[in-house]
């Protein structure tokens, strides 16, 4: 009867963690060039980040941007032709990230896009 009650609660703190967690990572896989598209990362509540990364990994005819928070800012990355990269800043939690791809002149390619906290 101990082990069954046991159980039971453990399942119990399984759910309620699993109802309380973020989405820390996500891939995206672009061969559109139409639209802009957007991750949003929402930390785990009460795990400690100490970095964000984002990893870009393809080819494209022309130049796309990878802007944060709003399609508005300043990009933070800038690319065209062959991609093979990785840019991380520091990251301690604090809220979702916001990350924006944005087409730009990139019309054909194929690109992924990873990024987690």
């Amino acid at each position: 009867m101990l082990m069954k009650q046991f159980n039971n609660s453990l399942l119990i703190m399984l759910f309620a963690l699993l109802v309380s967690c973020g989405k820390d990572d996500e891939t995206l896989e672009i061969n559109n060039f139409t639209d802009t598209r957007t991750i949003i990362l929402e930390p785990y509540k009460n795990y400690p980040y100490a970095m964000m990364n984002i990893w870009l990994k393809g080819e494209v005819n022309d130049t796309v941007l990878i802007r944060l928070n709003s399609l508005d800012s300043e990009p933070i990355l800038k690319f065209s032709g062959k991609i093979d990269e990785r840019w991380y800043t520091d990251y301690y939690g604090g809220g979702p990230v916001t990350i924006h791809f944005d087409p730009y002149k990139a019309t054909d390619g194929n690109l992924e896009i990873k990024a987690q906290l």
